[in-house]
């Protein structure tokens, strides 16, 4: 059909259609929605170590030695601030300060003693040992664990002594063995190194000193013993099978003071931490190589 043949009504209708199309080819898009943010809860670490609290209550057995040992705490500071006595007398139920900024202000104490408890600085008496056999420090080497020791860890131990640069100690290995954990200032159970070995394997002192803590009161050591070298460096030995050495006892570099055991662990193993002035410093610089 000729254009010519459109009515003027049809032509009309055919621009009028024409113009809607192009008017719809030609109309904009609505922009997409944004996609929805989502916002991830940030992720919190948690402490390792726990801030110790202001206050702590004594419990039967503790003495300051294990009590600072436990919160990482110099027992010369514990016993200036809390008013002890030369012999750093506690008692049951006592509740000791623990935070220096709360020292102006005296904690009350709800507990009546009429006599002591807990006596942790005992006369120093040298007392001999249960088999006097055992209180003379041993030349032979210690048996080296079975062949379930970690593989690829250094062997530690040795009977040959060091004297510690600036100071007037001289140190020896514990025991002799695979280390099976380095120290580390992290985490819980790496404030010293772990030694492997086999239940009834002698441990002994590493330098000369005075037995401050024997028992089992304090959680995740065990069976554990705490010597005093001076006022400056105290050692702890623990997991032990059997304790060997009594409390007040003094003892000598390489004596036996206890058995190696797996008492609150899970395995036999000696755990052995060096404290300075209360802090936990790596045994390795400071025993022989």
């Amino acid at each position: 059909m000729l254009i010519s043949e459109f009515t003027p009504k049809q032509f009309a209708i055919s621009v009028l259609v024409t113009a809607m199309l192009a008017g719809c080819a030609s109309a904009p898009k609505k922009p997409s929605a944004p996609p929805p943010v989502v916002t991830k809860p940030t992720s919190v670490k948690p402490k390792l170590t726990q801030a110790s609290p202001p206050t702590y209550r004594v419990k039967a057995g503790e003495t300051l030695y294990s009590i600072s040992l436990r919160f990482d705490k110099d027992y010369r500071e514990l016993a200036r601030i809390n008013d002890l006595d030369e012999k750093f007398t506690i008692y049951v139920d006592q509740q000791l300060r623990l935070d220096t900024a709360d020292a102006d202000t005296p904690v009350p104490n709800t507990v009546t003693a009429t006599k002591p408890v807990i006596t942790t600085n005992k006369p120093l008496v040298a007392k001999p040992l249960k088999d006097p056999k055992e209180s003379v420090a041993s030349t032979t080497t210690i048996k080296k664990p079975s062949e379930t020791i970690i593989k690829n860890t250094p062997s530690v131990g040795s009977n040959v002594q060091a004297t510690v640069k600036g100071g007037s100690l001289t140190w020896g290995w514990p025991v002799t063995g695979q280390l099976l954990k380095q120290f580390s200032r992290e985490g819980v159970g790496s404030k010293g190194i772990d030694i492997a070995g086999k239940r009834g394997d002698i441990v002994k002192a590493s330098a000369d000193g005075v037995v401050v803590y024997a028992g089992e009161g304090l959680v995740g050591y065990g069976k554990l013993i705490i010597l005093r070298h001076n006022d400056e460096y105290i050692t702890a030995y623990a997991h032990n099978d059997r304790l060997i050495a009594s409390e007040g006892q003094r003892v000598k570099i390489g004596q036996n003071i206890a058995e190696l055991g797996s008492t609150g662990t899970d395995r036999d193993k000696l755990h052995f931490e060096i404290r300075y002035k209360g802090k936990p410093i790596d045994p390795l610089t400071i025993l022989p190589n």
